[in-house]
């Protein structure tokens, strides 16, 4: 049987799907983060209208950013598997795939932790220095994600030289440390702050501390194997599958953390804003938001009485604010919060 693959090309090795597989799982994964950014993008928007501009912004600047890479993304899998399908020099060449993995990558974490500086701000002024140092370790990660996109670019993915291996360090080491340092500032900060508050607002800054550590753990873990990757099993390309769904799992992260605050008050009960009261022969008005139903005791007329709690904060209400570690009215709604800066605690 006659080979198919063209003339003056090599062939096909016997570890072609160890080659292949990095790439193409990481091009899986970035599809399916998408759709689930998709879907937190659809919540934030149903639930949150009355966010700050400035948050908004970020949120959809965020999502553009994701939706042009996975475009890009998909255009490299045409590219690789499709149009170059057995002609293994087009499937080691970088193509636009630097533009969306460590350039517009680093660029996406280097916004995500700058917010996240901003917060840890908010939470406490006093923590000026420390903001800074995470911010400073978000620029170094972004150096080196641009400078090592930038480089593989130009070298056409040939060129494995000492400058564009210390930028892909400055990279992942950088996006891991930030990582890490701010689900540790922010799960400090967040309990100290909710010593003296009620039990409402303490369950909820539980619910926070363990959402911080989860999802930025998870983004600097997917940060650490990378490195681990790059630098363990040199010569191979294992290291590009964690690196292509860094973006979206930074994504992920700020849209998880913002959506959040729909299921901190009550849970999703929250979301149904309508439901009906009624009885034999009496209509009720519907009310705004409702507690539990009750039922009445006679046997012969059954009726369904609800009470009326339209002076609760409602999903769409609910702020960004920061959790200061003052004494608040147990009364007072969280969505009453502002962004002025404490140092109570």
């Amino acid at each position: 049987m006659a080979s198919s693959v063209p003339l003056g090309l090599p062939p096909i090795p016997p570890t072609i799907g160890s080659i292949a597989a990095s790439q193409l799982i990481g091009s899986l994964l970035n599809f399916y983060l998408f759709g689930v950014l998709s879907v937190q993008i659809y919540v934030y928007h149903a639930c949150f209208p009355k966010d700050k501009a400035s948050i908004k912004s970020l949120v959809y600047l965020i999502f553009f950013f994701m939706a042009l890479s996975t475009c890009l993304n998909a255009a490299d899998a045409y590219f690789w598997y499709a149009a170059g399908f057995g002609n293994l020099i087009q499937f080691s060449q970088a193509h636009i795939s630097p533009f969306y993995t460590p350039i517009m990558g680093s660029i996406i974490a280097l916004m995500i932790q700058l917010f996240f500086c901003y917060r840890i701000w908010i939470i406490k002024s006093k923590a000026l220095y420390l903001s800074i140092g995470i911010a400073f370790l978000s620029v170094f990660q972004a150096i080196g994600g641009i400078g090592g996109g930038i480089k593989a670019y130009i070298a056409a993915n040939q060129d494995h030289d000492v400058v564009r291996t210390t930028l892909v360090y400055m990279w992942l080491i950088g996006a891991a440390l930030a990582d890490v340092m701010i689900a540790g500032s922010m799960t400090f900060l967040l309990t100290q702050a909710s010593r003296q508050n009620h039990k409402q607002t303490n369950d909820m800054v539980k619910r926070i501390v363990v959402l911080i550590i989860e999802t930025n753990a998870l983004s600097a873990g997917v940060a650490i194997v990378g490195l681990i990757l790059f630098a363990g099993v040199p010569g191979t390309n294992y290291f590009v599958c964690p690196t292509m769904v860094l973006p979206g799992i930074y994504a992920n992260t700020l849209l998880v953390t913002f959506n959040n605050r729909a299921f901190g008050q009550g849970g999703a009960a929250q979301l149904t804003h309508q439901s009906p009261s009624f009885s034999d022969h009496v209509n009720y008005p519907r009310p705004s938001a409702v507690a539990p139903m009750t039922f009445a005791a006679n046997p012969s007329h059954i009726l369904v009485t609800t009470k009326k709690t339209s002076d609760a904060p409602r999903v769409e209400d609910i702020s960004l604010d920061r959790l200061d570690g003052s004494v608040h009215d147990v009364n007072k709604p969280i969505s009453s919060w502002n962004d002025s800066r404490s140092d109570s605690f």
